[in-house]
């Protein structure tokens, strides 16, 4: 994810448009490359509407954490809300189960894998994904960070890619009454729609970190919610069309569960197949995973520095990295491209994870007046009392619905895994919390 702070250091207020732009380009990554061809292996044709659901269960939980990040700026993040809201131990939970939820970082290396398959046949698929992996990793560990531009560039180049995808393939469409059937949009029922808009979530992440410049921003309390809802509606149109084309072009089984390229190969010529491949997807895929390796470890050091783990394991190398936790995150990676895990797998328990930690710095939401006043009533950009109540709770209610249809898809051995973790995890927050001198803070009485 790129830098906000490069492109909000001008010498004049950022208007409607600046954060438009900057919104759009923290919402369009890899994700939608790679998760696309999964959400058509569960729902096929109604994969154009999953996304369209997926905007309503993004929208909340993004708003929340928005409003969190305009009254507690802070380099830890959501692990700062997390504790300075719900209390220490919660915080520890929620750190926890963000490193399992960092499984996905495997999705953008065999993404990229997949990829270069349909660029060089038979090509072995775990051997490049691993060494995608490795090259981001080893980039980390010697301070060779995405630099905010290239990454922005990588965007544009994504976004340009994107919209070719999508004008080139509108016309090879064969048939759009199939999207206004319901047999055809839900033909396993409305539970695989939900499911699928669940897992294609995960590409529409991004708008709520504009929160960040409410300082610099020209009347933050009406611009920041206007674009959130506007580049959220944007991506999400450009989504549906690329669902729309994804699925309308081949038959459905020759692109269930596959990456975009299949479809690409048919409707572009050669040249910009090419670009479309490198340029745009798989070059796209490398900077994003080089960009999660870059902010993952933030949390888990501002917990060292709370006392959770010991100081020695945030020690950083003489670049400046904490190395220890960056290999923490590579294995935990490199997990699921070494036991053979397949793409839909890791990402559905990727996402899993991710939906249960990702509640509760929302749920954090729910305490910032109660508990933090001041920052309250100073953030540029707030929602009314009455809504820091309501909201956090109908987005539990709506990842709550997301975990139950988890289950189905993750299985028992998944399920009882994360159980007993989760489990670990609770038991070693309650020795630990006494033994580093944190007391009992507001947020825990």
């Amino acid at each position: 994810m790129p830098d906000l702070k490069p492109e909000a250091g001008r010498g004049r207020l950022l208007g409607f448009w600046d954060l438009m732009s900057i919104s759009i380009g923290q919402i369009v990554g890899a994700g939608v490359v790679v998760l696309t061809g999964i959400g058509i292996g569960i729902t096929g044709y109604g994969t154009p509407w999953a996304f369209l659901l997926a905007l309503g269960i993004v929208f909340l939980p993004s708003l929340c954490i928005a409003a969190l990040g305009a009254a507690i700026p802070s380099t830890g993040g959501t692990y700062t809300y997390v504790r300075d809201l719900l209390g220490h131990k919660t915080a520890f939970l929620y750190l926890g189960l963000l490193v399992a939820g960092q499984l996905v970082l495997a999705t953008y290396a065999i993404g990229f894998a997949e990829y270069a398959d349909a660029l060089i046949p038979e090509m072995n698929l775990s051997l490049i994904a691993a060494a995608v992996m490795t090259l981001c990793y080893a980039a980390n560990l010697l301070g060779l960070k995405t630099a905010a531009r290239l990454q922005s560039i990588m965007v544009l180049v994504l976004l340009l890619s994107l919209l070719m995808f999508v004008v080139f393939g509108l016309s090879h469409v064969k048939s759009f009454e199939v999207y206004t059937d319901v047999n055809s949009v839900m033909p396993q029922g409305i539970g695989s729609l939900i499911a699928a808009a669940y897992i294609l979530r995960y590409g529409m992440i991004g708008s709520e970190f504009i929160s960040e410049l409410g300082g610099e921003t020209h009347d933050p309390g009406r611009n920041i919610p206007r674009v959130m809802v506007t580049s959220l509606v944007f991506v999400t149109i450009l989504y549906m069309t690329i669902g729309v084309v994804a699925t309308g072009v081949l038959p459905l089984n020759q692109v269930e569960g596959e990456s975009l390229a299949v479809v690409a190969k048919h409707i572009f010529p050669p040249a910009l197949y090419l670009f479309f491949m490198v340029g745009g997807v798989m070059i796209a895929l490398v900077t994003t995973l080089n960009s999660i390796f870059a902010w993952c470890t933030k949390g888990l050091y501002m917990a060292t520095q709370d006392g959770w783990l010991p100081q020695s394991v945030a020690e950083k190398n003489r670049y400046g990295t904490p190395f220890i936790l960056l290999t923490l995150f590579y294995a935990v990676g490199m997990l699921p491209i070494v036991t053979g895990m397949t793409l839909q797998y890791v990402t559905i328990l990727g996402n899993a994870v991710g939906i249960i930690f990702g509640i509760i710095p929302v749920l954090a939401l729910y305490n910032l007046y109660d508990r933090k006043p001041d920052a309250y009533h100073n953030a540029s950009f707030k929602l009314p009392r009455i809504a820091l109540k309501i909201v956090p709770v109908v987005a539990l209610a709506i990842y709550s619905f997301g975990i139950y249809l988890s289950l189905d898809f993750i299985g028992v051995t998944g399920f009882v895994t994360l159980l007993i973790y989760t489990t670990l995890l609770l038991a070693y927050a309650h020795w630990r919390e006494p033994r580093i001198g944190l007391g009992v803070t507001p947020a825990q009485q």
